[in-house]
């Protein structure tokens, strides 16, 4: 039996709602699988800090939910291929994969624990189209496999300017970056001036929401070139 009560998946429902997204019950046993997966793992092997499975359905899997409702409208590809950009324990890519099941997604992650935790996890998903490679952004060029990718997303990876230089050259030419934050970005300000002229990008839009049981909002930023 799951420990995520009916009302929890009720608020993760409508969060989905909010985002155009239909999640059926297939999808929602997938997110609750993979919720028991990362709490059983995390118990021998430090992959999140969050050990409520509530809190990780309502903040980190509705977030991912976030992500695949702009990258739906914003990528604009039936197949997009999608890179969640230092994963962590998975929570954002597994989300946007579940609820887009046709994308292509990649969860890149740099520690080793991690990247065992979500190879095993991914293999055992059975999710078509899923993943997982170990490696750390901005050390050294990116082979063809882990590159170009349609749309790049990034959350609690690093300060905005330094998330942006990271994620870009991952991005293909016409790809889009979508990187979560607490507060609006102002593209104006001296350091991520400077990455957006060195990368010829840009600012497109800061997408306001809020997650469940919040009452601040959060931002997703998209940049594009």
């Amino acid at each position: 039996m799951s420990p995520i009560s009916s009302q929890a998946y009720s608020l993760l429902k409508e969060v989905a709602a909010h985002w155009e997204l239909a999640l059926d019950p297939r999808q929602l046993d997938q997110i609750d699988r993979y919720i028991q997966e990362l709490l059983a793992a995390n118990q021998k092997t430090n992959l999140t800090a969050d050990t409520d499975p509530e809190t990780i359905l309502l903040r980190h899997v509705a977030d991912g939910l976030a992500a695949a409702g702009v990258l739906i409208k914003e990528a604009r590809k039936p197949s997009p291929r999608i890179l969640d950009l230092g994963s962590g324990g998975g929570p954002i890519g597994m989300a946007i994969k579940i609820a887009w099941p046709q994308a292509r997604v990649t969860l890149m992650e740099s520690l080793e624990r991690k990247f065992r935790f979500l190879n095993a996890m991914a293999v055992r998903s059975g999710l078509p189209g899923l993943s997982v490679a170990l490696r750390r952004a901005g050390k050294g060029a990116a082979s063809g496999p882990e590159r170009d990718f349609d749309a790049v997303v990034a959350r609690a990876l690093a300060p905005l300017p330094e998330a942006v230089e990271l994620a870009l050259p991952l991005a293909a030419p016409d790809g889009i970056v979508l990187i979560f934050q607490s507060a609006p970005p102002d593209p104006a300000e001296p350091a991520l001036a400077r990455v957006l002229a060195r990368r010829a990008a840009r600012l497109v839009k800061s997408i306001p929401y809020r997650l469940p049981r919040e009452d601040r909002e959060r931002h997703l930023a998209l940049f594009g070139r």
